[in-house]
């Protein structure tokens, strides 16, 4: 009796919602959606020859692009990240349990910094290879181009797989070894069983990552305007920073925002389908395949991978480095650019990005919380608001901020505060899911003895909560930062004179050919990336 009348205290504390929390979230989705809104009012209200001729000019042209770019890179980093995880998870290729820490790692190197190290590498004239090549042959000889679609393509592909390979490799590690031994069973060859058992139960994990791969790329600004490959990203920028014309701005940006949104959408249907549950409690692994005389080929294969994304990257950021510290003039001038110093880019992309993760992780707890323990489709609805920043582009953001911040807070124009609220809306998407994920652990029943106990619930969420969630929110604060510090055209476009990132001195030094000056900023930016990545990963047990 006893037992049961407390069950029914617990039950009414839960179905209580608080007042101050539902505020609280509504506030956040609120301060998530406004920009947005306002977007697409300031859309609606430009004129309508600006629309026309849009439409007639450029539209249809940047569509096309835009899509063709996503299809390709989204195809290509399913095919690399899916084949490298299967080689790492279920091959004895040699040296797997490294190459899983070197195939995550590209991560760590924003794409417009590995577009910078393969441009100067392969550019036709004036490029390393090209130079090399005239060199031992004699005579000019012909290289593919880094420029265009296809380069575009190659580029994004290296440094976008791994949020398939990430996926897919946790999805490889976790699946039961019965689905493809009853396969087998059944007279399937072991491509058979892949593709007709395997990956259809990796549906759930594959879909997410295209997802990102497929947002990154409509958000993607650098690595395009460096290869000279027009989407709708790097026109918005130009019509910001270029032309000043804000309208036809706005009205871009809507067109992308409205693509990102469908994909979201499909994304959502698809996984709102797909349902795999193992019902055995006797999990085992999937035994090792032997590779047997391809364990050199396929050990080349990543290899190249690993060499293509990460250490040619990374050497050669090093080398130029190097010589850019033996060289008393380049070292005079990345340590004294104009009015600033070197340590304040360093100082500059540190404090806004740990300032945006802080801010991030603190306004996605009532959102988390709200979503978590009270859940009914309103709570749903508002955690789908918070994270409506997965289709914002930087550059959208940036152009919301102008207008908003120009008409309503002014005091806050030209301040690094804006810099700081872009990255707020960009990446709260992050901090929320891991909010969000991080409280589904933590069972109620502690939450609510607290509150049995006379603990208020501002009490029990910071004696109680917040302590035992800790590491899932020091997890989505390290992914807000990580990316933060690599975001480039919200900080261009928005950072006030003499307020230089890391990013964008990288940015700045190779649009002017300094590639050495550039060097030690892109790479001490990889090393300040690679710190949250490598925690991100050990947490999700992604080494061994």
């Amino acid at each position: 009796m006893e037992i049961t009348r407390t069950n029914l205290t617990f039950q009414k504390i839960r179905s209580k919602i608080s007042p101050r929390l539902a505020i609280a979230a509504g506030l956040v989705a609120l301060f998530v959606v406004v920009p947005l809104i306002y977007l697409f009012v300031r859309a609606a209200g430009a004129e309508a020859d600006a629309w026309q001729r849009l439409f007639q000019t450029r539209i249809w042209k940047l569509f096309g692009n835009t899509l063709l770019l996503v299809f390709a890179v989204t195809s290509g980093a399913l095919v690399t990240g899916v084949s490298m995880a299967w080689f790492t998870e279920r091959t004895d290729v040699p040296g797997r349990n490294i190459l899983r820490w070197l195939l995550a790692m590209p991560l760590a190197i924003p794409a417009y910094i590995g577009a910078i190290v393969h441009l100067a590498l392969l550019r036709p004239r004036g490029g390393y290879v090209p130079q090399l090549l005239e060199q031992i042959f004699g005579q000019p000889v012909t290289t593919p181009s880094p420029f265009g679609f296809f380069g575009a393509a190659f580029i994004l592909t290296l440094f976008t797989y791994p949020y398939v390979y990430l996926l897919s490799g946790a999805a490889f590690r976790s699946l039961h070894a019965s689905l493809e031994e009853a396969a087998r069973t059944f007279g399937r060859t072991p491509l058979q069983t892949l593709f007709q058992v395997t990956l259809p139960a990796l549906r759930p994990g594959l879909t997410a990552g295209a997802l990102l791969v497929a947002l990154d790329i409509l958000a993607e600004y650098g690595t395009v305007a460096l290869l000279r490959y027009e989407t709708f990203s790097s026109a918005i920028f130009v019509q910001l920073s270029g032309r000043y014309d804000r309208s036809a701005a706005s009205i871009l940006s809507c067109i992308l925002v409205t693509m990102a949104i469908l994909f979201l959408w499909g994304e959502l249907r698809l996984q709102g389908r797909a349902r795999f549950t193992q019902l055995e409690s006797n999990w085992r692994p999937a035994p090792i395949t032997p590779l047997g005389r391809w364990r050199i080929p396929a050990f080349l294969l990543v290899f190249g991978v690993v060499s293509a994304s990460l250490l040619l990257p990374a050497g050669v950021l090093l080398t130029w480095s190097i010589q850019a510290f033996l060289d008393p003039e380049t070292m005079s001038a990345v340590f004294r650019t104009g009015s600033q110093g070197f340590g304040s880019y360093v100082w500059n992309s540190l404090w806004s990005s740990g300032l945006a993760a802080v801010i991030a992780v603190l306004m996605s707890l009532p959102v988390a919380l709200l979503a978590v323990r009270y859940p009914n489709p309103f709570t749903k609805f508002i955690s789908r608001l918070c994270q409506v920043g997965y289709a914002l582009p930087g550059v959208v953001i940036a152009l919301s901020l102008v207008l908003l911040v120009n008409r309503l807070l002014p005091f806050l124009y030209a301040t690094p505060f804006v810099v700081v609220i872009a990255y707020v809306l960009r990446h709260m998407p992050q901090a929320v899911r891991a909010s969000e994920s991080a409280l589904k652990q933590l069972s109620p029943s502690l939450e609510e003895a607290s509150r049995t106990l006379g603990r208020t619930s501002l009490q029990t969420v910071l004696q109680v909560t917040i302590p035992l969630i800790l590491p899932g929110l020091l997890a989505g604060g390290s992914l807000v930062f990580l990316t933060s510090l690599k975001e480039l055209p919200a900080t261009l476009l928005l950072r006030p004179a003499g307020f230089d990132t890391l990013a964008v001195r990288v940015w700045t030094w190779a649009g002017e050919g300094f590639y050495l000056q550039a060097a030690p900023a892109a790479f001490i930016l990889i090393l300040a990336s690679a710190l949250p990545l490598y925690f991100l990963l050990r947490r999700e047990q992604i080494f061994r």
